[in-house]
């Protein structure tokens, strides 16, 4: 079990004894230097924090500043479907190996991503980007390399390809990456530059996540927060635009999968049944486990695998009803 879901578990079950029952989120965060491409999240084996605060469900709704306030839904909302919660769930991810040297050109305010029981740290500036993942499924080579050899990280034998060309390269751009496993963590870790540092930085990098002053956090809130979930749900996948969730049985998929939450720059199209979402225009397409919810000039979609997360009509408004995007 997670730290989010006994902090969460722990909360409810306190909450239920003082109140008698009403009734019972790589492959694209390393695939090029363009800022369009690549960009994906991480947690698993207690990597994955989230802060959870009891409150009643924030109605759907963008904050361009202020941070979003708890406010009660209305009084006509139906009742929770059996099974799940009210509290706030915000998404944390955490990078757990906290580097001791980073490039100066790439600045000190990296993104902390989530790919299933991976996490990814991640620093993009003038279309260099570097980035660290580690975690339980052997990450990616994301390009066609050219050169390979052996060398150490700390003292653990590693392994370096290189490549002079990938997708969306530039000039004078290169791809570099490294790989070694930690045995106590009995993890993977793979440091991957594209653009134009050097090996001997992308060793220095590497060699300085030794673990040893702590974790990174996120340097931005998530994008969303959850205000109606089902009980004990972890964060599967997390990037800018999207959060997926999955029940307590972990995943080693780094895609995302599960009860997803995305939003696009995009127009909203009908179809399917039309329903309203926190006063705004929804089409919901049960069968195809999908929800998109018109945000004016943007859509916010919700997937789910319907296997893992049979979710109901009643369930699936009253889980999008909850969220509170923060874009």
């Amino acid at each position: 079990m997670t730290i989010e879901e006994d902090l969460r578990v722990t909360l409810h079950e306190r909450g239920a004894a003082a109140v008698p029952p009403a009734g019972d989120l790589l492959t694209e965060v390393t695939s090029g230097v363009r800022r369009d491409v690549r960009r994906r999240r991480l947690t698993a084996g207690g990597a994955g924090v989230a802060v959870v605060v009891a409150a009643l469900a924030v109605p759907l709704m963008r904050h361009d500043a202020d941070p979003p306030r708890p406010q009660p839904l209305p009084a006509a909302s139906p009742s929770l479907p059996a099974g799940w919660e009210r509290s706030m769930f915000v998404p944390a991810p955490f990078f757990p190996l906290r580097p001791t040297w980073v490039p100066a050109d790439l600045g000190t305010r990296p993104e902390v991503l989530q790919m299933g029981p991976n996490e990814v740290l991640r620093y993009e500036r003038n279309g260099d980007v570097l980035t660290a993942e580690i975690g339980s499924v052997d990450p990616a080579w994301d390009a066609e390399t050219t050169g390979e050899y052996a060398t150490e990280v700390n003292g653990v034998p590693a392994t370096v390809r290189t490549a002079g060309a990938y997708d969306g390269a530039g000039p004078g751009d290169r791809y570099v990456s490294v790989r070694w496993r930690i045995p106590e963590f009995g993890a993977w870790v793979q440091v991957t530059s594209l653009g134009r540092h050097t090996e001997a930085q992308v060793l220095r990098f590497a060699r300085g996540l030794d673990g040893g002053m702590g974790s990174v956090a996120g340097t931005s809130p998530a994008p969303f927060m959850f205000g109606v979930m089902p009980v004990r749900v972890n964060t599967q996948y997390q990037s800018p635009d999207r959060v997926c969730l999955t029940d307590r049985d972990a995943t080693r998929r780094r895609e995302p999968e599960g009860l997803c939450v995305l939003v696009a720059d995009e127009p909203f199209v009908g179809g399917g049944e039309r329903v309203t979402v926190a006063g705004r225009a929804a089409s919901l397409r049960l069968d195809a486990g999908s929800l998109t919810i018109d945000l004016g000039g943007r859509v916010l979609t919700v997937t789910w695998d319907r296997g893992r997360f049979p979710l109901s009509r009643d369930e699936v408004l009253a889980f999008a009803g909850g969220i509170t995007y923060r874009g």
